[in-house]
């Protein structure tokens, strides 16, 4: 009798302790995110169950900011002030969608939370959350995509090679009509002349002119025309001579 008293008390020790971890997940939350001048992106968090929260900054929190292509883009994470954290971002594209996860998180009662969100680099833009941003929610403008930019390639000449592919194997479907929008500019806004060499199935073959060697840049193919629907790609790119890029998802 006592040994089963046992197990059923450890059982319930361990169904509580559970249930404790996904609540303190839950609770914890992406309240508000606000995107500011030079790629300072301000993250304001928030527990459902106690308002009164603080971060406990350990310096153990990781950060991990994906462009809209999903190639990692490099940033640093800064505790602001209490419940706030500073996210860098200093090579950005302008009006950009990004997304972000932050993991190691201690705040309030709570350790090792892991939070998601995202953010648009315009300018005042921000976003308010009464609770977690789901993953390819309407919230999220990231979201999962099927199709997205699988490599690039910088040449000589100012030459941009991108290789479009699609992750439920329709790139074949797409369809290069001439009503494509093709866009290049820099962090500040500045947009450079764009001529496209080549169209070749699930590939094209850009032409910049004035473009400064090692500074990175972003590129925005609006209205592709994809299985019977327009689509629009953004990704950064480094104007390097043999500079390369190629997707974890592409096989």
């Amino acid at each position: 009798m006592f040994k089963k008293m046992s197990v059923l008390i450890f059982c319930l020790c361990s169904i509580l302790i559970f249930s404790g971890r996904l609540s303190a997940s839950e609770s914890v939350y992406v309240e508000e995110v606000k995107f500011r001048e030079g790629g300072v992106v301000e993250i304001d968090l928030e527990d459902k169950h106690d308002k009164d929260a603080q971060i406990v900054w350990t310096k153990q929190e990781t950060v991990s900011v994906r462009d809209a292509s999903g190639r990692e883009v490099k940033a640093e994470l800064r505790k602001h002030d209490d419940d706030t954290f500073f996210l860098m971002v200093p090579e950005f594209l302008l009006n950009g969608k990004y997304s972000f996860s932050i993991d190691n998180v201690s705040f309030g009662r709570h350790n090792k939370v892991g939070l998601t969100s995202y953010f648009v680099a315009s300018p005042r833009w921000s976003a308010e959350y009464s609770g977690p941003v789901a993953p390819g929610s309407t919230g999220d403008p990231i979201g999962k995509t099927t199709l997205y930019i699988g490599e690039m390639a910088f040449k000589k000449g100012n030459i941009l090679e991108i290789d479009i592919d699609d992750a439920v194997g329709h790139d074949n479907e797409i369809q290069w009509d001439g009503n494509e929008k093709i866009l290049v500019g820099d962090k500040e806004g500045k947009l450079y002349d764009v001529r496209v060499i080549k169209y070749d199935k699930d590939e094209i073959e850009l032409q910049i002119d004035g473009l400064k060697s090692g500074t990175w840049y972003g590129v925005e193919i609006k209205g592709l025309l994809y299985r019977g629907q327009r689509a629009t790609l953004i990704a950064e790119f480094g104007a390097t001579d043999g500079w390369e890029y190629k997707d974890p998802r592409k096989k």
